[in-house]
């Protein structure tokens, strides 16, 4: 009986940790439509040091996201970026606006013309492309 206790409370308590996992948060390229009711958090950038693509930094970018209890980021740019010498140094820099988005009514990150950081990573595209 102490087993099959232990062993729901582990199975529900992964099921807490993914809904909350940082590779759903939803990345809106611009602002989504006024009927989608949005919360902005706060303005967040992660830049990589070195030469790389933005998808290597797209988890890091989740992270900030979700520590900032945001289910979204708006807004979202992902691109590259020139260094202090630029002809050796490009490197990748992802910025957007955490937000809390209301996925009531239906509404789903890909209907409101969004895609999680997982897809995005998946198909190597622009959220504003995934779906397209």
């Amino acid at each position: 009986m102490k087993k099959f206790g232990l062993i729901s409370a582990l199975m529900l308590g992964s099921m807490s940790v993914a809904a909350n996992d940082v590779m759903d948060i939803c990345l809106v390229t611009g602002q989504p439509s006024t009927d989608v009711q949005v919360e902005s958090i706060k303005r967040i950038k992660i830049a990589k040091g070195s030469y790389g693509s933005v998808t290597d930094i797209l988890p890091a970018f989740g992270k900030e996201a979700n520590s900032l209890g945001a289910n979204a980021v708006v807004n979202y740019i992902g691109s590259q970026r020139f260094g202090f010498w630029p002809w050796r140094l490009v490197r990748p820099i992802v910025r957007g606006e955490a937000a809390k988005i209301d996925f009531n009514n239906g509404k789903t990150c890909e209907s409101i013309g969004g895609a999680t950081i997982r897809r995005v990573i998946e198909t190597n595209k622009e959220p504003h492309l995934v779906n397209s």
